[in-house]
C-alpha cells in the first residue's frame, strides 16, 4: 500500500502530459473527473462520472451488464475474441417503424431499415440461379427456402426445372421461339415456334397463325375455297393460270382452245391440298374444285360454262365439247382480259 496520497490538478493538457507516481490521483478541471496514475502512463486513467465526454475502455472481453428489475439475471454485451481493427458502431437518431431492424452503411453507421434482403433488379447476369420461396404472404419475411430443382437466368429469360406440372400460357408477336423450358432430367430443350420445325411446341405467330408436318384432328370448317391437288410442273405457274395434262412433265400450261386435256387452274389459296408431299423440281396446286380466282378474257357472265384458251387462260362456252370445262364463272366481266372467281370442277 502507498504511504503518501497525493492530489493535483490541472486542465484536460496539463493532465494528459502528466504521468505521476503510482497510486497519485489528479483533478482534470476541463472535464471535472479524477484520474489515476500508475507512475509510467502519460494522461493516467479516468475515472467514470456519472455524465460525461471520456470513453469507457473494458479489457479482455469485459461485459457490460444490464440487469432485470430485481437484479437477479442480466442482458450483457461484450467483444468478440479476436477484434482485426478497432470498430465503433453509432447509433440511429431515432426509433424505427415497428418489424423493422438494425442495418449498416459498412462504415458502422447504424440505421433502421426493413427486415431481410434489399431487392435490386438484375437482368442481365448470365448466371443460372437458384430460387427461394417462402410461405409468407404478409407481414416480414423471416425464412426462405431453397430446392435446387427450379434455376432461373436472369439474362436469358430462361427457368429449368427438372419437374413440371400445370399448363403454359402466353403471346409471341413474331414467328421466333418465344420461350424454353430445360429438363434437367433429359437435358432436352422444347422450344415453342409457330414455323414447322422438329422437336418443338406448337406457337401462334403475331397473326395467330403456325405451321405443322403432319395433324391428326376433325376440321369442321375451311378458312378457303377449293380443293387441290399437287403435280409436277415445267414451270412454276401464277395462281389463276389454267394448266393440261401435258408437256414433258405432268401438267403444263393450256396452248390449245377449248383442250380436252384441261387439268385445272393453279390455287391460290387451297382449303384442302392433296399429294402435299409430292417431289420434284416445280410442283403446282391444282385446283380441281371449289372456287378459285382464274385469268379469264372476256366477256363472261355469270354462270357460263369455261374452257381453256392458247394462252393459259379461260374462256366463256356456250357449247362446250365433253372434257373441255373447266367450270362455271361465278362473276360478270366485260374487260378483255382479267381475273375472276371460277366454280371449278362444275359442269
Amino acid at each position: 500500500m502507498p504511504t503518501v496520497l497525493q492530489f493535483r490538478r490541472g486542465t484536460t493538457t496539463q493532465n494528459n502530459n502528466f504521468t505521476g507516481t503510482a497510486g497519485e490521483l489528479s483533478v482534470d478541471t476541463t472535464l471535472d473527473t479524477v484520474r489515476v496514475h500508475d507512475g509510467s502512463t502519460a494522461g493516467g486513467f479516468a475515472l467514470l462520472k456519472e455524465t460525461g465526454v471520456s470513453n469507457l475502455t473494458l479489457n479482455a472481453q469485459a461485459e457490460i451488464r444490464l440487469g432485470d428489475s430485481d437484479s437477479s439475471n442480466y442482458v450483457g454485451f461484450k467483444s468478440p475474441g479476436t477484434v482485426g481493427t478497432n470498430l465503433i458502431f453509432t447509433l440511429p437518431s431515432s426509433d424505427g417503424s415497428a418489424g423493422q431492424a438494425l442495418v449498416t452503411d459498412a462504415s458502422g453507421t447504424l440505421s433502421f431499415a426493413a427486415a431481410g434482403a434489399t431487392i435490386t433488379s438484375d437482368t442481365s447476369t448470365n448466371t443460372d440461379f437458384l430460387l427461394y420461396f417462402a410461405s409468407t404472404t404478409t407481414g416480414a419475411l423471416t425464412a426462405v427456402k431453397q430446392d435446387s430443382g427450379l434455376i432461373y437466368n436472369p439474362s436469358t429469360g430462361s427457368l429449368s426445372s427438372s419437374v413440371f406440372i400445370g399448363a403454359l400460357t402466353g403471346n409471341a408477336d413474331t414467328a421466333t421461339t418465344a420461350g424454353t423450358i430445360t429438363s434437367q432430367a433429359n437435358s432436352a430443350t422444347i422450344a415453342a415456334a409457330s414455323a414447322n420445325t422438329i422437336n418443338q411446341i406448337v406457337l401462334r405467330d403475331g397473326s395467330g397463325n403456325f405451321s405443322a408436318g403432319v395433324a391428326t384432328l376433325t376440321a369442321t370448317a375451311a378458312r378457303y375455297a377449293d380443293l387441290a391437288e399437287r403435280y409436277t410442273a415445267d414451270s412454276d405457274y401464277d395462281p389463276g393460270t389454267v394448266l393440261i395434262f401435258d408437256g414433258a412433265l405432268e401438267v403444263t400450261v393450256s396452248n390449245q382452245d377449248a383442250s380436252p386435256k384441261v387439268a385445272g387452274v393453279v390455287s391460290t389459296d387451297p382449303a384442302y391440298l392433296m399429294n402435299s408431299d409430292l417431289q420434284g423440281t416445280l410442283t403446282v396446286a391444282l385446283a380441281l374444285t371449289g372456287r378459285v380466282p382464274t385469268k379469264v378474257i372476256g366477256p363472261v357472265h355469270k354462270g357460263d360454262m369455261m374452257v381453256s384458251t392458247a394462252d393459259g387462260r379461260a374462256r366463256a362456252e356456250s357449247n362446250p365439247a365433253m372434257g373441255t370445262v373447266i367450270g362455271k364463272a361465278l362473276e360478270d366481266f366485260s374487260g378483255t382480259e382479267g381475273t375472276i372467281e371460277v366454280v371449278v370442277g362444275r359442269l
